[in-house]
């Protein structure tokens, strides 16, 4: 056993561990309100999150390294489309209500690859493993925005639209928008510089790179907020929401374990890969549910209860990696 892996482990969590408690502090002692949490999303997301793609992907990979690996976004695709498809076929053979169809098998299929994937992973791997996480993001955004987002609004009540009753579209002008994000559209940009070949000059790098810093220790305070946002008192475990958890901490990894066997990757992209898909359910899932008033409190209850689990999850999944067992 290597122990100084695993102590090396350890103290990833730990570091977690600690930027998340100051999120629940400063949210316990009333500094984060309603406003101020839109704050801290739109900071993550609009702010730190894109220059951190950009200067990432172009640090970090090179052309050929990019054309020769982008055949492992594969994995990700075949893997979470294989878990809709199971979330699917459970939700009928269970009798899934319709209000909450679309919210178990995007919380079944789904992962926060960004506010929990990108800190864990960075902790675990360091930041090698960041392109790696981006080819994971590519993947899960464009189902969530698409499938993802046809089958909740599918599920919610009916939308009226300018006097006219509103009807969810698999791909749409919204949908396009959604899967080019900012954080997107970073991701996108970086690939398009390394394709062409142009360098970053060293002040945009340099700005893009000190922004960047901002997305780890943010998206943690973030969860940490929302922790203590959760009241505990009120988590009902059900059958249904076993059932996802079990399709997020359970089948999701061993779908890409078992594509791995099929598809070689790298040792390190490999890993990446079962940490992502092992993560709580992704964070939109809640809000889209409300907005689309399909059964809002499972989709709570799915983000709150897969994200307090995770303090249990991510540790083991640390241990794992320090072990050499991922």
């Amino acid at each position: 056993m290597n122990f100084d892996v695993v102590w090396h482990a350890v103290q990833g969590v730990l570091s977690l561990f600690i930027l998340g408690s100051v999120g629940f502090l400063i949210s316990k002692v009333g500094w984060v309100n309603i406003e101020a949490k839109i704050l801290l999303n739109k900071l993550v997301l609009f702010v730190a999150l894109p220059p951190y793609m950009l200067y990432n992907i172009t640090n970090f990979m090179s052309k050929d390294t990019l054309l020769n690996l982008s055949y492992g976004l594969l994995v990700p695709a075949v893997s979470i489309g294989l878990t809709f498809i199971v979330s699917m076929l459970l939700s009928k053979i269970l009798k899934i209500s319709r209000e909450r169809h679309g919210g178990f098998c995007c919380g079944f299929a789904l992962s926060n690859t960004i506010f929990i994937g990108l800190p864990v992973n960075l902790a675990l791997f360091g930041e090698s493993a960041v392109s790696y996480v981006l080819l994971y993001y590519f993947a899960n955004t464009t189902f969530s925005w698409t499938l993802g987002h046809y089958l909740i609004a599918a599920s919610g009540s009916p939308q009226t639209v300018n006097g006219k009753i509103y009807k969810p579209e698999f791909f749409s002008r919204t949908t396009v928008k959604h899967v080019f994000s900012p954080p997107m559209l970073g991701l996108m940009l970086g690939l398009a510089l390394l394709l062409l070949g142009l360098p970053l000059p060293d002040f945009v790098k340099d700005s893009a790179r000190y922004l960047g810093f901002l997305t780890t220790p943010l998206a943690l305070i973030i969860i940490g907020v929302n922790l203590q946002k959760t009241d505990i008192s009120k988590i009902r475990v059900s059958r249904d929401l076993v059932v996802v958890l079990l399709g997020r901490f359970v089948l999701s990894p061993l779908l890409v374990v078992t594509i791995c066997r099929f598809v070689p990757l790298p040792e390190l992209m490999r890993k990446v890969f079962i940490v992502q898909a092992s993560l709580p359910a992704m964070m939109n899932l809640a809000l889209l549910c409300s907005f689309y008033k399909s059964d809002e409190a499972f989709g709570t209850l799915t983000v709150s209860v897969s994200t307090l689990l995770s303090i249990v999850t991510i540790p083991v999944l640390m241990f794992l990696s320090g072990m050499g067992l991922l």
